[in-house]
């Protein structure tokens, strides 16, 4: 989905300096990583402490096996930032939670939600394609305005016409970002619903165990599956962003698989293992393969 770019009559410009840490590298499982809370957003109804609680259980997953300190909170000293962000992916699941203490699931309720994920997403495609050609004319415009805006204030100024007519441009310009910021808003509830829709039936699919492909969250506009919690690193340093999660158990799940990934694990195919790719096992400790992945990758005699 394209960004609208409002118009300005005054431009400025700024620079902002980076400042980051390197980290040196040193052999996995030898010292631990420091760790502190970033981002976070009191909308998913948790404290910081009940937060670093979590966090502290789901770093002793990974060290009480192999009894090794792998992971210390250590705000003075943390490369790691770990992220708590209220994005439409909670809206999403808070919302599941509602539905399915209500509605019964099963094949028929799956294949009716599916045909009706189609109609949606096609309207949705309509409606979206639309708005960013809405979008690129309405920026062309701006540009032009722009423009237009700067040889005014190089010149002489004292042209009442071209005043006028550039008065009358920046009112209509007004006219339409109110009018795309309207579209916008709109297309934004499809997502949403679309989004609910998705979540949905991937839980259905998950819960029935049928053999389908996933479907691919809207919201983002990046394609990715639906994600609770993403590790990354970067020249700024590493974080974990958790993004949802249904209980605590789940939460708890989110933050060991990250903590992994920090590690240096990649993902496992058994499904109830920590490292598999979706948060959907139950189990609250590292399974046989988890553990062998963890001593081999600290070089523990197996």
């Amino acid at each position: 989905m394209k960004t609208i770019v409002l118009f300005t009559v005054l431009i400025a410009g700024f620079s902002v300096w980076n400042l980051t840490r390197v980290k040196e590298a040193s052999a996995p499982c030898t010292e631990p990583i420091a760790y502190t809370i970033g981002i976070f957003d009191r909308r998913f109804g948790l404290t910081q402490q009940t937060f670093l609680q979590a966090i502290a259980e789901a770093e002793a997953t990974w060290e009480k096996p192999i009894n090794r300190e792998l992971f210390v909170y250590s705000p003075e000293e943390a490369l790691l930032h770990i992220n708590l962000i209220y994005d439409y992916r909670q809206e999403v699941t808070e919302e599941l939670g509602e539905i399915e203490s209500e509605v019964k699931e099963d094949k028929e309720t799956y294949r009716a939600l599916e045909s009706k994920y189609i109609v949606l997403k096609s309207e949705f495609e309509t409606f979206e394609n639309g708005y960013d050609a809405l979008v690129e004319i309405f920026d062309e415009r701006n540009v032009a305005y722009e423009k237009h805006i700067e040889a005014w204030n190089q010149g002489p100024r004292n042209s009442k016409s071209e005043f006028e007519s550039l008065e009358a441009e920046r009112k209509m310009l007004e006219k339409e970002f109110t009018e795309l910021k309207a579209l916008e808003s709109r297309l934004n509830q499809k997502v949403k619903e679309l989004n609910t829709l998705i979540g949905r039936l991937n839980r259905i699919a998950r819960a029935l165990d049928l053999n389908v492909e996933q479907f691919n969250t809207v919201g983002a506009s990046r394609g990715e599956t639906f994600a609770g919690g993403i590790y990354s690193t970067s020249a700024e340093g590493e974080k974990i962003d958790v993004y949802e999660f249904s209980s605590r158990e789940k939460l708890l799940r989110v933050l060991a698989h990250e903590f992994g990934h920090a590690l240096g694990l990649e993902h496992v195919e058994d499904s109830k293992a920590v490292m598999y790719k979706l948060n959907q096992g139950e189990a609250d400790s590292l399974t046989a393969i988890d553990l062998l992945e963890l001593k081999r990758l600290c070089a523990i005699n197996l």
